[in-house]
């Protein structure tokens, strides 16, 4: 695989996360889960508009960022879209995702030979930690909020 294939695999996977979430809200009847697969929606279509725009010729340039994995995804138990029943539901599927996406760029990093494909596969994963720890977060203030 080569630079651009990468690139237009990832930008197709934020398109089908951003259509996943999308169609969530045909099934989704909480009002503030609605509220929260609209924002991840949007995320997603970022994403890709990112992914679309990204400059190849920068990657020789990235550093990765120091970002603290909170670890509480792999703690939780996998649910379909179809089982949410409220925000805390939709976060679990959403942190799962994420958690999912950054595994897969982690393992194709770790099986290329090209130096600037490998570095793009750690960016990519970084880009999927990144949402992980912020839907943690979120996950982490909801969940275990003090009443």
């Amino acid at each position: 695989m080569d630079i651009q294939e990468i690139v237009k695999q990832a930008t197709e996977q934020e398109d089908r996360a951003h259509k996943f979430y999308m169609n969530a809200l045909e099934t989704v009847q909480d009002a503030a889960a609605r509220a929260w697969i609209k924002e991840l929606a949007e995320e997603e279509l970022k994403h890709k508009k990112m992914l679309e725009a990204l400059d190849v010729s920068k990657i020789k340039e990235f550093k990765p960022d120091d970002i603290q994995d909170l670890h509480i995804t792999e703690y939780l138990v996998d649910k379909e879209i179809t089982e949410v029943k409220d925000a805390q539901d939709l976060l679990i599927v959403a942190m799962k995702k994420e958690q999912k996406s950054y595994n897969f760029y982690v393992s194709m990093a770790k099986s290329m030979n090209n130096g600037e494909v490998k570095k793009l596969c750690r960016m990519l994963a970084q880009e999927e930690l990144k949402h992980k720890h912020k839907l943690e977060l979120y996950y982490d203030d909801f969940v275990f909020r003090e009443d």
